[in-house]
């Protein structure tokens, strides 16, 4: 069997491991199972859903980052050792900070997004302060001289909305996928 290394801080290692000694298993019996179970979750195209309750979606970093961590050591059989790595190529990461990252989100029930979908959230801010420009550059003409009212009746302020719409959408869309990538659910 492959063995993985996951570094997490000395607070959810204490958790992992109470909750790995609560079902009478070690805590690396009890990662490769949650593996597992993430692994077949995505490649059956289902959602993974612990029971446990759901926190808030909020895409950020760990509140644990730069804390002193601890290593765990998992042991895999051959296939989800190499299903865990194609998975974390996908995101350009190793696979201890994959499965690390996948303990913080099923642990926190938040997203984490990778550098592809921070640049997707980036390049959302841009174009939606693009249109906020807009919107000020028509409401200082109409603050100027109600001569130009005209003006902004040229402007489509249906499209307007439609895009915000649209834009409001692809972030939604983008936190949730996340959510199903990470098999973490559909969190609202």
């Amino acid at each position: 069997m492959a063995v993985i290394g996951a570094a997490v801080d000395s607070e959810t290692k204490r958790v992992f491991d109470a909750i790995a000694r609560s079902r009478t298993l070690t805590a690396s019996r009890l990662a490769g199972t949650l593996i597992a179970d993430f692994i077949q979750a995505v490649q059956s195209g289902t959602t993974y859903t612990p029971t446990s309750t759901q926190l808030p979606a909020v895409a950020c970093q760990p509140a644990h980052a730069g804390a002193k961590t601890e290593q765990v050591f998992v042991r895999l059989e051959p296939y989800y050792y190499d299903e865990l790595g194609r998975l974390a190529a996908e995101r350009r990461w190793h696979r201890s900070s994959y499965l690390a990252h996948l303990l913080y989100v099923h642990i926190d029930r938040r997203p984490l997004l990778c550098q592809d979908e921070v640049n997707a959230v980036r390049q959302v801010a841009r174009q939606l302060a693009d249109i906020g420009r807009n919107v000020n550059q028509i409401a200082r003409k109409l603050n100027t001289s109600l001569e130009d009212a005209h003006v902004a009746a040229a402007y489509d302020f249906e499209l307007l909305r439609m895009l915000l719409d649209v834009e409001t959408a692809v972030v939604k869309d983008l936190v949730l996928a996340n959510l199903r990538t990470w098999g973490a659910g559909d969190v609202h």
